[in-house]
């Protein structure tokens, strides 16, 4: 008993040591206290199967900016509260009344915010004339949906004393967006939405603020080429505070 515990002192205790490595978040195995391969637990990354799905709020909707000019918008929510997307790959597609092969498609990525409304908006395109979009989809490129948790307080940011005018001739919406915070504010993405009395969306515009100081203000202005279509009902602004200028196209 004796020679056995020296040999296994002397060698077996140090071979172990040799050769055992701590638990990571990093090292492709399922180890420590992981719920999934290197997610949940203590690690950053969330598990998709601890991840609720992003809910698209309606289809995502096409409108005419002019003849043959086009933007399409999509609204959404992430009903995760603890976890953000830093970059998740998207592909829209547009169909006209009749094909069903897509007039055109628009792939990109878009940040997603932890317990948020966000928007997707791409545009203004030019479209070949005597196509007309009549309907678009919202597919995500799953492999690009790397949840990843996180306690940053987002700084706060709001719109205040909106203004729309010349609804009938050049619409122009003018607002005043403020920072609450006590920290300077980069990368602010601001997306008008313009609903009708049954909440249908029928224009929208966007805009972006390269910096807004801590507890101060700033003026955006959104303006579309023609009258509207309809009768303005409901303006909504959503504000996205982006980690980095590499979203903007």
């Amino acid at each position: 008993l004796i020679f056995l515990s020296s040999v296994f002192i002397l060698i077996c205790i140090p071979v172990f040591f040799l050769f055992y490595r701590t638990p990571t978040c990093f090292d492709g195995k399922l180890n420590g206290d992981e719920t999934g391969l290197d997610c949940g637990g203590s690690c950053q990354m969330l598990c998709r199967a601890e991840s609720l799905p992003i809910i698209l709020k309606g289809d995502p909707r096409v409108l005419t900016v002019a003849t043959s000019t086009y933007e399409v918008v999509a609204l959404l929510e992430n009903p995760n509260n603890t976890a953000d997307i830093y970059k998740a790959g998207y592909t829209l597609k547009l169909y006209d009344v009749t094909s069903a092969i897509p007039v055109k498609v628009i792939e990109g990525e878009t940040y997603v915010p932890k317990g948020a409304t966000f928007a997707i908006f791409e545009g203004p395109f030019n479209l070949e004339a005597g196509i007309v979009p009549a309907r678009a989809t919202l597919e995500w490129d799953t492999a690009s949906l790397i949840w990843q948790k996180t306690n940053y307080e987002y700084p706060e940011v709001v719109v205040k004393d909106i203004v729309l005018a010349r609804q009938d001739s050049s619409p122009r919406l003018e607002a005043t967006v403020e920072n609450l915070s006590l920290e300077n504010v980069a990368n602010v993405d601001l997306v008008a939405l313009i609903s009708d009395a049954q909440g249908n969306i029928f224009a929208a515009s966007k805009t972006f603020l390269d910096s807004l100081p801590a507890r101060g203000e700033s003026s955006v202005v959104f303006t579309w080429p023609r009258p509207f279509a309809a009768q303005a009902i409901d303006i909504d602004i959503i504000v996205r505070v982006l980690p980095d200028r590499t979203f903007i196209r």
